[in-house]
C-alpha cells in the first residue's frame, strides 16, 4: 500500500506534483508500475500555465 504521505513530491512553480510510481528523476525499485499503469501523479497546475 502506498499512502499519500509516501509519495515523491516535486514543485516546479507552475506544477506541484506528487508521484506514486517511479517518474522523471524519482526512482523507487518497488514502484515501477501498477498493473498496466506506468505513471500515476497527483498534479496541481497553475491556471494559464503548464501543459
Amino acid at each position: 500500500m502506498h499512502t499519500s504521505n509516501s509519495r515523491e513530491h516535486a514543485n516546479h512553480d507552475w506544477l506541484d506534483s506528487r508521484h506514486m510510481l517511479s517518474f522523471s528523476d524519482y526512482y523507487h525499485p518497488e514502484r515501477i508500475h501498477f498493473g498496466a499503469l506506468r505513471v500515476l501523479n497527483d498534479d496541481t497546475v497553475v491556471p494559464s500555465m503548464g501543459f
